[in-house]
């Protein structure tokens, strides 16, 4: 999908998106290949980690915040956001939540155990191995896992985003 400021394209990798094309929470991935503003978004709540790269320097209404690999970061998308990559093309995963209508939070994590209230699991190793309700499931770099009921999923090895939307 092209960002709403046409300079660039995101993957949509899950959302509540309805016929009309309306959603509350969305979750993407979208490559960054140069220097520039961000689209504004009022209203909307984001989180993003850099997955692939170096990484980026945000400047959020007119102060500075590092993106560095795997650190996720919060911000508003009513501020006036713009960003300098730090050493070359980068791709991020975001999450985006409507303010008012849902919350989310995204966490990176590379301990094995239990991811009580994870919604969606995104693979940022090149192996990820996770179990749910029994069963052992291998997933590939980039892999996503969309996960409707509440039940919890073990992380038995590698990295992933764990995602929650309430």
């Amino acid at each position: 999908m092209p960002w709403a400021n046409g300079r660039g394209t995101s993957y949509e990798i899950a959302s509540d998106r309805n016929a009309a094309g309306k959603w509350t929470w969305r979750v993407a991935i979208a490559p960054v290949v140069v220097d520039g503003p961000f689209s504004s978004l009022p209203g909307v709540d984001r989180e993003l980690v850099v997955i692939e790269g170096k990484g980026m320097v945000l400047e959020i209404d007119g102060k500075n915040r590092e993106c560095l690999p795997r650190d996720v970061v919060q911000f508003s998308g009513d501020a006036v956001t713009s960003a300098r990559l730090m050493d070359g093309p980068i791709v991020d995963l975001g999450l985006m939540t409507v303010r008012g209508s849902v919350t989310g939070s995204m966490t990176v994590v590379n301990l094995a155990g239990d991811m009580i209230g994870s919604r969606i699991i995104v693979a940022l190793s090149e192996k990820v191995e996770i179990e749910a309700e029994g069963t052992a499931y291998l997933l590939e770099r980039l892999d996503a896992v969309f996960q409707e009921d509440e039940g919890a999923i073990c992380l038995i090895g590698g990295v992933i985003a764990s995602l929650a939307v309430l």
